[in-house]
């Protein structure tokens, strides 16, 4: 099933497309890797996964900035109080892992 890229108006993408790619929030802070998409009926919800954590994120078109499928990151604006729900602080020089297996920066 294809999802339209609301960040980029004529652009579409499948779920399974974007799985695995790195997040970034709008300071360039890495926030982890997307690792599954959750269906509500109003709007989908990203999940990022970094070390044991995850983070839900709305996938809104005032959120999701860009989807860069040739570099397989995607940014976002994250929304007003984000950060004092998810406040624990992450090291870029973390190794991520999807599926385990370990995801490099090119």
């Amino acid at each position: 099933m294809k999802q339209k890229n609301k960040a980029v108006p004529g652009k579409t993408w499948k779920v399974s497309d974007i799985l695995g790619f790195e997040v970034f929030d709008q300071t360039g802070e890495r926030l982890g890797i997307l690792s599954d998409v959750i269906s509500t009926g109003s709007n989908d919800v990203w999940v990022v996964k970094y070390d044991n954590e995850e983070f839900l994120i709305p996938a809104l078109r005032s959120v999701i900035e860009e989807v860069n499928l040739l570099r397989k990151k995607i940014f976002v604006r994250l929304p007003n109080g984000f950060e004092s729900v998810y406040s624990s602080a992450k090291s870029a020089d973390g190794i991520l892992e999807y599926n385990g297996y370990p995801v490099y920066e090119d």
